[in-house]
């Protein structure tokens, strides 16, 4: 049983995707895992650990594009799903590989930036709650995944990284760190609608973007934000600009990207720099 089902991960996982515009696959924490849909199974949803999976056609079939979180330990995982013409079960299994990623020191001048008092955490709490529903967000629409990179800057393998900040362990670095100069124009690297913006205490004027079918990105440390909520954006549309807000030691742009409710790594969205 499981050699058939390892063969099964084998023809059904893309290893070698010839599909140009998608995601690269990476099959560790953090990555995508990208798997072909039989043709009876193009009205299925399917989900991954009880959240809805992205599912895009290609050339009369379709695939699934699953984000798998940082958190996940090396083993074999599935997506299940049901046809409307046929409410049989169907798993599809893939299987992770382990990944060590790098640890990064930083220094943060104010403490409280790693060290927020009782009046910092009034406001934290509340602004978690909306990250949350916003990295949740969901509807039909099918999205665009040839994304544009969002800022011309240099782009840092920051992406998984375990964070100690002034000696104290936080979570691993859940986006992409784009070096620039304050002011460089920010851009939508596909067509959205903004779901969230704000002013938030850690990560400074903020942008969130829902492109369809759960696939969102994040901006955060802007200087400026030149869209409200509930406005739509054209792939390379300015949206803002490169700051140094919220818990920063200089101007850069955060960049994540979520799938199914998951951060990976934003890299895999884009042509690497020749």
């Amino acid at each position: 049983m499981n050699m058939l089902r390892l063969t099964l991960t084998c023809v059904t996982l893309l290893l070698c995707s010839p599909l140009l515009a998608f995601p690269k696959q990476s099959l560790v924490p953090g990555g995508i895992a990208i798997i072909e849909l039989e043709q009876d199974m193009v009205d299925a949803r399917f989900t991954f650990q009880d959240k809805p999976v992205l599912v895009l056609p290609e050339n009369g079939r379709s695939y699934a594009i699953v984000g798998l979180p940082l958190s996940l330990k090396p083993g074999e995982y599935f997506i299940s799903g049901r046809s409307e013409h046929n409410q049989k079960l169907v798993k599809k299994f893939f299987r992770v590989k382990d990944k060590q990623y790098t640890t990064q020191r930083i220094t943060i001048k104010n403490k409280r930036k790693v060290n927020p008092n009782q009046q910092d955490m009034n406001r934290i709490i509340p602004e978690q709650k909306r990250k949350r529903a916003a990295a949740r967000y969901w509807d039909e629409n099918i999205p665009d995944v040839n994304f544009l990179t969002p800022v011309e800057g240099i782009m840092t393998g920051s992406y998984g990284r375990r964070r100690i900040f002034n000696g104290q362990a936080r979570r691993p670095h859940s986006g992409m760190d784009i070096a620039a100069e304050e002011g460089v124009a920010v851009k939508a690297p596909a067509d959205g609608v903004v779901i969230e913006t704000g002013d938030f205490f850690f990560s400074g004027n903020m942008i969130y973007l829902h492109h369809g079918e759960g696939l969102i990105t994040m901006f955060a440390h802007l200087s400026r934000v030149d869209v409200k909520k509930g406005d739509s954006v054209k792939k390379g549309q300015v949206i803002g600009a490169v700051g140094a807000t919220g818990r920063v030691t200089g101007p850069h742009l955060h960049w994540s990207v979520g799938l199914n409710g998951n951060w990976v790594d934003p890299a895999l969205f884009i042509e690497p720099v020749p």
